[in-house]
């Protein structure tokens, strides 16, 4: 029996060299802080450990720059970080989903972004924040949303010898906050919705809005139309009762025509609202950034 080859490379350009060596998988595995790939032919697997990687292992942030995740850190430590704690504090909101044990805790960002549809409960918060993701390969650095990369990853994604090295926050907006909520993830007809606004110097009128949302199974979206609307308007009742029937209306027709379809959809109204308000309660209380 052939016996996992492991290797503790040091730069990105050693990393990218033993991928590119095993190329009979489109894609690594991430499995920690290793990434796992398997040469054509080759019975067992060659294992490289991140650990020694310096840019795969940063935890950066500057008030003008904002925030540097790199791709080998469990989460469970990037949520302790004081600087996601303040500055982003939507990541916590779905950062530790309900059920998820300490397995959610250890795992890497490598691993809950690049072995296939990123979990909702960490991809929604940063479609809010307007995060991207830094890929490097053999054709060196490249960058995309992390928006794009929950579409492309159902498809190819990366490509062979690509890996994600960084995911990156930008900085932080005077007067803006973000808020997400969730149902119970463990039902069938589970959904969540992220809201991240940006105000006027009035903390009253919108100047900017993400939404994004995600319903079970899988599906997740941005809230465009909603978007759209809150732009301009002042806060009131009205508006966000307004904006939380935008995002229902986004959020049908569903798969499922059964008579649970219209609960479904007032139950996605209510958590959009509660979004919102949690959105605009951190924006009002962050008035300098």
């Amino acid at each position: 029996m052939a016996e996992t080859e492991t290797y503790t490379p040091e730069t990105l350009e050693e990393v990218g060299a033993l991928l590119l060596a095993a190329d009979g998988q489109p894609r690594p595995l991430a499995r920690g802080t290793s990434l796992v790939a398997r040469s054509q032919g080759e019975p067992a697997p060659i294992v490289v450990e991140l650990t020694r990687v310096p840019e795969l292992n940063r935890l950066d942030y500057e008030e003008r720059d904002g925030l540097l995740i790199g791709a080998a850190l469990p989460l469970g430590g990037v949520l302790e970080f004081p600087p996601v704690r303040d500055a982003y504090a939507i990541l916590a909101d779905g950062g530790r989903p309900a059920g998820s044990g300490e397995a959610w805790a250890h795992a890497t960002l490598a691993e809950l972004l690049g072995n296939g549809p990123p979990p909702a409960d960490l991809a929604v918060p940063l479609i809010c924040l307007g995060a991207s993701v830094a890929v490097f390969g053999p054709h060196g650095w490249s960058e995309m949303a992390l928006e794009a990369l929950c579409v492309k990853i159902k498809g190819a994604g990366l490509q062979p010898g690509e890996f994600i090295v960084d995911v990156r926050l930008p900085a932080r907006s005077p007067r803006s906050g973000g808020a997400y909520v969730r149902s119970d993830p463990q039902r069938d007809d589970a959904m969540g919705v992220g809201a991240f606004l940006l105000m006027e110097d009035d903390l009253d009128t919108c100047c900017g809005a993400r939404l994004a949302v995600w319903l079970a199974p899988g599906t997740v979206f941005r809230a465009l139309d909603a978007e759209g609307f809150l732009r301009g308007k002042r806060f009131d009742d009205d508006v966000v009762r307004r904006t939380g029937e935008l995002i229902e209306e986004a959020g049908g027709p569903l798969p499922d025509q059964s008579d649970r379809v219209e609960g479904r959809l007032h139950g996605l109204r209510e958590i959009a609202c509660q979004a919102i308000h949690g959105a605009l309660d951190r924006a009002r209380s962050h008035p300098g950034g």
